[in-house]
């Protein structure tokens, strides 16, 4: 938390601009009403000791503020904070308990405007707050908005307590609103990146988030500056940008929120192969260790780390599973120390990752030799726990052992990671998470019993929508791209890259 004494020194060289220029600061808090209930998507966002602003929680795992909070100029860096960054959401009065407080451990700034998502390091229990909905309409001249924010107001340097203020919309560009307050309603140091919302039947609809403001009449602020008005940056019309970042694309190596493809060919060279919305590009990186890759009994990709970049996982022939890390350009590290299970790992029949609990973080799943299905929480610091056993549809045992092909992703976009699976009749299904490591299950309709002469198949976003794909090489030695529908289902492939060169590849991922 900012100490009393640290944001005194970081104000004081800031006053003497607000006086006379529209401030774009970092940290600009809002003069109104104590906030109700139904504001506790409204998160306090920490940055360093000098720096703090006002967030929205839009997904369970991400809040939504300014960028201008973490730079003075420019765009951020896509990737983890530069400065430790504590984010609290769920508390309308942070001297109260409840809610969450979190380390921010990746940021994803818009391309142009002044908006920045900021992944959580795990995901906010839904049943103490809610993320808010987003406005799908925009805001007209005249309309009334409700912001909210944590900042300084006209008598209080550092406020507990969330407030809110009444501003109306003056007028409107593309990308921006222009608001005007009033004596009693006025952004100050801390709102920065707060919400504006509509109220829609007693729930709010995120319809802005504030950019910068005059703060005429906040604590701190020249006497002579009386101006109320405030800047803020649409959302109505990024919904889609909002919702597909805070997918987790568990495969991406590269940091654009689309899964890249790893592949181990039969000359035993490991791949990455750069996805983009239209599939794969065919650019691919090879990777350390020549030709010793051969040997690896499975393969697959997650973000255990918690770094929002994907890392690779093996297991080796004398049984021990190992990660490595991926640097976020396409390529891995070095191994790490086996993980948990030392060398027991040999007799794993079927492996495959996602966040199967509903944490935020990257779980394996696992069928072994004698067709019983296992769940490893990890803990994102690259390792994971015991086993627990995960029962599908009420029907636990030693069913497993019977299907051929096996993929996690998240196919019905609710957060949470499910599977998709081949059974030896060929038929393809698909086995909704119920959000603690436990899975329902149905027949995926499309392609019926033909699925039987896959040989290999991967899941993950590779098409950069927000819904788990599949990737699948078939006998003949094409990779077909299955775009997903969001409903657990999937539809006709299509050719990706290569011809029927595939046919010599051993695992991908």
């Amino acid at each position: 938390m900012t100490t009393k004494h640290s944001r005194v020194l970081w104000t004081t060289s800031t006053v003497a601009i607000l006086a006379t220029t529209l401030t774009t600061a970092p940290a600009t808090a809002l003069t109104g009403a104590d906030a109700a209930a139904q504001f506790n998507f409204v998160a306090k966002v920490n940055i360093g000791e000098r720096t703090a602003c006002t967030g929205s929680l839009v997904a369970p795992q991400w809040v939504l503020t300014a960028a201008s909070c973490f730079t003075a100029a420019g765009i951020p860096t896509a990737g983890k904070p530069t400065v430790p960054t504590t984010i609290t959401v769920g508390r309308t009065d942070l001297a109260q308990t409840g809610g969450s407080i979190q380390q921010a451990v990746y940021l994803v700034p818009h391309t142009d405007r002044d908006l920045i998502m900021v992944r959580l390091d795990k995901k906010v229990p839904g049943t103490s707050v809610k993320p808010v909905r987003l406005a799908g309409t925009p805001a007209t001249s005249g309309e009334n908005l409700t912001k909210a924010g944590f900042g300084r107001t006209k008598t209080d340097w550092v406020p507990n307590k969330l407030h809110t203020g009444a501003f109306s919309v003056a007028s409107a560009t593309d990308t921006t609103l222009n608001l005007n307050g009033s004596e009693t309603a006025i952004v100050c140091q801390g709102d920065s990146g707060g919400p504006s919302v509509r109220i829609v039947n007693g729930t709010p609809e995120l319809v802005a988030v504030n950019s910068r403001s005059w703060q005429g009449g906040c604590l701190g602020t020249d006497p002579s500056e009386v101006r109320t008005s405030a800047i803020d940056t649409r959302v109505d019309d990024i919904g889609t940008w909002i919702t597909n970042t805070a997918f987790a694309a568990q495969g991406d190596m590269t940091g654009d929120r689309i899964a890249d493809l790893t592949s181990i060919w039969a000359e035993g060279s490991l791949h990455v192969y750069t996805g983009s919305t239209q599939g794969l590009t065919g650019y691919q990186t090879k990777q350390f260790g020549d030709l010793s890759w051969k040997d690896s009994k499975q393969l697959v990709k997650g973000d255990f780390t918690n770094d929002g970049i994907a890392d690779v996982l093996t297991v080796w022939p004398e049984g021990t599973l190992h990660l490595y890390k991926g640097d976020g350009q396409g390529s891995i590290g070095g191994p790490s120390p086996a993980l948990y299970g030392e060398n027991t790992w040999a007799t794993v029949k079927q492996m495959t990752t996602g966040d199967f609990d509903g944490d935020g973080r990257t779980d394996i799943l696992a069928v072994w030799d004698t067709g019983t299905l296992h769940l490893y929480r990890g803990d994102g610091n690259g390792n994971i726990a015991k086993s627990t056993p995960a029962a599908m549809g009420g029907n636990a045992g030693s069913i497993w052992g019977t299907i051929t092909q096996f993929v996690g992703g998240d196919f019905d976009r609710d957060g949470i990671a499910d599977l998709m699976a081949v059974w030896n009749d060929g038929t393809l299904h698909f086995y909704k998470s119920k959000g603690d490591g436990h899975f329902n299950g149905h027949l995926s309709a499309w392609g019926k019993a033909t699925w039987s002469t896959v040989r290999l198949m991967a899941g993950d976003d590779y098409s950069g929508d927000g819904v788990a794909d599949l990737m699948a090489v078939w006998a003949e030695g094409s990779l077909h791209l299955y775009k997903g529908n969001g409903q657990g289902d999937i539809i006709e492939g299509v050719d990706v890259w290569g011809g029927t060169t595939w046919g010599g590849v051993r695992h991908i991922a």
